[in-house]
């Protein structure tokens, strides 16, 4: 039996989570009661070798009651009555070990504080001695009795509580309670010179120290500080130790003023705890500085090193042709692993289940993982597929980027990379950094990286100090900037929180001449008589969202209502306006200008209308849209039922149009005011 392995509440709980609940409080019980049992009988042991007689002084009652007390909170903060705590004799001494370190520091600074001097110290110290003693030789009798019987044959459930499986993995560094234990006595002794300009210490501020040294002890293990050697950066080793000083301020100010101590001074109180918080900081860059420069590579500074990585050796120069033109036509399969079986087989996984990698050539695919540019000319070889190993964020114009790539494949050749969006970012920094900082960071980061490069003069300034790069774009401004220069999207995938995607060359690309990206767009809808009517609206939408609107129709369909449904193009502050209607009030100056009447069919863009039958495409041409369209007035759930809704608005309109419009302008406040109709 591995004695590291065993749980006592897994015993006996073979699918009966009843009985194992049960089971858990009956041997929490146990614990208790024994422990209670041995704290009692280490108290009148100690008492009897030191007087000689099991009757306890006069106030030493309230002593072994103060011991009680202390018990609990130091059983209860160390997790000693919980049976998952003993997964392991290691574990087990480790529980025990804490606890009567609580106890004795506990005990010893009530007695402090409170000024029970008339207690012999020795009977403090020797019962948690005892104690100690006891509950180890009880523990090590027990395990081998739970040893014994496991190799007899007997047959139980070992499964252990994961998250406690090796404590001495868990990050505790012993170091660090030593530093940081130097650093506090060291922060009281210089603010003691800085006030007073003596090593001395005044009269009963020995008392103070020893206040501090308990707070910090116990603060330090309530949070959790000192596991520093598993926190993934510096960030979070701060975090917790910054709570660890704050706390600790927060309770000496409690216990200054619960306690009326204020005849000590605050400025040594309150400045040893604010010095050493300084130090700890200090203390945490140094070490994790070094830990980071440990990790990184050493760079080469020997001609056997250089032997080692290159395995140099002399050049054949009899070169076989043949070899080699055999290896450009092989499949590009070869070529890619290359690239990714030391790194992100991730990606080669995803990207080799949506294109069939091994009908393109070695010679046919490309892989870069640079920023510059490509110097075309009329002879280059086009390819087949190009993969982008440096993130898209990093380019200053994506579109030229696309367009160059998009040049060099061939019809239907695939271009493949990745992206950090908007919600690969926000998932990023709140698991580098806390959460509560990462509130702040990702604020101050929203303002810098998305608002600025949007703003028509700060832009110039943000792109001169960034050269463009890490700039965070959105998943629909990434795959609208693909379709807008040509592409399809294959796939798309979330891979260590980044945005991988596929694309295929499958059209040239947009002629349009300034594709929305400002707070103001011009949407192209259908007018009338079929016509193109620049629609004016506030975006509500990530930039180039426009661009995906095939895209949506294809892999998401239609919502009630007739809209996209999971509509991921739509901005947070977009569903706000959208709600309120602010994102049309623009759209007054087409009804000024006349393109729109106040009741009309819905302005549509040309892929929505070529869902629609082609009876409905005519019957539209002769009408002009509206700001109220008969949505509102009919409240239309299916497509089926919009189509139909808006033929009957269209005939009725052609026959009367004057009573038409009011009739739905009623029907449609009525909906809007009073019901409180709304478009999904």
């Amino acid at each position: 039996m591995d004695h590291d392995k065993y749980n006592f509440t897994d015993k006996y709980c073979d699918g009966n989570s009843e009985f194992r609940e049960n089971r858990v409080l009956l041997t929490t019980f146990r614990l208790a009661v024994i422990d209670f049992l041995l704290l009692t009988l280490s108290f009148y042991i100690v008492s009897h070798i030191k007087r000689g007689s099991i009757d306890l002084p006069q106030g030493y009652l309230m002593l072994l009651f103060l011991f009680y007390f202390c018990w609990l909170v130091s059983g209860w903060v160390a997790k000693k009555f919980l049976p998952s705590s003993y997964t392991g004799y290691r574990e087990a001494v480790w529980v025990m070990f804490k606890s009567i370190l609580y106890l004795t520091f506990t005990v010893v600074f009530v007695v402090v504080m409170f000024g029970l001097s008339r207690y012999s110290r020795v009977q403090v110290f020797a019962t948690c001695g005892l104690f100690w003693g006891l509950e180890m030789l009880l523990w090590a009798v027990a395990f081998r009795f739970i040893s014994l019987r496991c190799t007899n044959g007997e047959k139980e459930d070992l499964a252990l509580d994961e998250a406690s499986k090796d404590v001495r993995k868990s990050g505790f560094s012993y170091r660090f309670v030593i530093l940081d234990l130097g650093l506090l006595l060291g922060s009281f002794f210089m603010v003691n010179i800085m006030k007073r300009d003596q090593w001395g210490l005044l009269p009963g501020y020995e008392k103070l120290l020893l206040l501090l040294v308990f707070l910090w002890f116990g603060v330090s293990l309530s949070t959790r500080k000192f596991y520093v050697l598993k926190q993934k950066n510096l960030y979070f080793a701060v975090w917790q130790w910054l709570k660890a000083g704050m706390l600790m301020l927060a309770v000496t100010g409690v216990m200054v003023f619960g306690l009326r101590i204020f005849h000590y001074s605050r400025t040594q109180g309150f400045g040893t705890i604010l010095l050493l918080m300084a130090l700890e900081l200090l203390a945490l860059v140094v070490y994790f500085s070094a830990r980071k420069e440990k990790k990184e590579t050493r760079d080469i500074e020997s001609v056997d090193q250089v032997k080692q990585i290159l395995g140099q050796t002399d050049y054949d120069l009899h070169v076989d042709m043949e070899t080699i033109r055999r290896q450009l036509m092989q499949p590009a399969t070869h070529k890619l692993l290359r690239y990714f079986q030391s790194d992100n087989m991730e990606f080669f996984d995803f990207l080799e289940s949506h294109v069939n990698i091994k009908e393109i050539l070695y010679v046919e695919t490309l892989v870069d993982q640079t920023c510059d540019a490509f110097p075309l000319r009329d002879d280059f070889i086009r390819l087949r597929l190009f993969i982008n190993l440096q993130r898209i964020n990093n380019y200053r114009r994506l579109n030229a980027r696309f367009l160059q790539i998009h040049q060099m494949l061939h019809p239907g050749g695939y271009f493949a990379g990745y992206a950090h969006t908007i919600q690969t970012h926000h998932e990023w920094v709140y698991s580098r950094y806390p959460r509560q900082l990462a509130h702040v960071i990702y604020a101050l980061d929203f303002c810098v990286h998305r608002v600025i490069p949007k703003l028509p003069w700060v832009q110039k300034v943000y792109f001169a100090w960034t050269k463009g790069k890490d700039r965070i774009i959105s998943r629909a401004e990434v795959l609208g900037r693909l379709c807008f220069c040509g592409f399809e999207i294959v796939a798309t995938k979330e891979i260590n929180k980044r945005l991988y995607f596929i694309a295929r060359k499958v059209k040239t690309s947009s002629l349009d001449k300034s594709p929305t990206y400002g707070p103001l767009v011009a949407l192209k809808r259908s007018g009338y008589g079929g016509g193109v009517v620049h629609t004016y609206k506030f975006r509500t939408m990530h930039p180039y969202s426009e661009y995906l609107q095939q895209y949506m129709y294809d892999h998401n369909g239609l919502q009630k209502g007739g809209k996209i449904e999971n509509d991921f193009r739509m901005t947070t502050w977009g569903k706000v306006m959208r709600k309120l209607w602010l994102d049309e009030l623009p759209m007054l100056y087409n009804w000024l200008k006349g393109d729109f009447g106040i009741v009309g069919v819905r302005p549509l863009s040309f892929h929505f209308l070529s869902l629609y039958d082609a009876d409905l495409q005519e019957l539209r041409k002769r009408v002009r849209p509206g700001l109220v369209p008969p949505f509102y007035a009919d409240l239309p759930e299916t497509f089926e039922e919009i189509c139909d809704s808006e033929r009957r608005y269209i005939r009725a309109y052609l026959e009367h149009p004057f009573r038409t419009q009011i009739w739905y302008f009623y029907k449609s406040f009525i909906n809007i005011v009073i019901k409180g109709a709304r478009s999904n």
